[in-house]
């Protein structure tokens, strides 16, 4: 029976590429699905220095908002380990999302895209990476949190 249930759970994954994730902390939203290319199961296997692709699909503004703010926080044991998503990739306006454009409407529908090859400043951990979008009043959008384990 038990067999069953998790074929069952991993199933969809497996067939449709997507990634489990967990939602953030404060019942911030979630997309209805993510997809990083590679990983179907937890944690995923990030190489620092290669492109990471990550897909949430299906993300519904509860909000109405001129911006979005993309951030990315990873976390060992709890601590911040000092990564910042780049300058070049926070303004999710203009780098990142798709099927809608700002500003953003209470309501609509979109998919957000993080294409980056990250140079991270540790390897061989394994570490919860949090990533999200924020609307121009400090409201979260959507938010995802993985266990990632780096490797050189």
């Amino acid at each position: 029976m038990y067999k069953f249930l998790l074929i069952a759970a991993l199933l969809p994954a497996i067939v449709f590429g997507q990634t489990p994730f967990r939602p953030c902390s404060g019942g911030r939203p979630t997309p209805a699905s993510l997809n990083i290319e590679g990983c179907t199961a937890l944690p995923c296997t990030i190489t620092s220095g290669a492109p990471l692709v990550a897909r949430g699909i299906g993300i519904v503004s509860p909000v109405a908002t001129p911006t979005l703010t993309a951030h990315l926080t990873a976390r060992l044991l709890g601590l911040d380990v000092g990564f910042d998503i780049p300058e070049e990739l926070r303004d999710a306006c203009a780098v990142g999302i798709s099927g809608a454009s700002c500003p953003i409407a209470a309501g609509q529908s979109f998919d957000y895209e993080l294409n980056y090859a990250m140079e991270l400043p540790l390897v061989g951990i394994t570490v919860q990476v949090e990533v999200g979008l924020t609307a121009a009043d400090g409201s979260a959008v959507t938010c995802v949190e993985i266990d990632a384990a780096i490797v050189g």
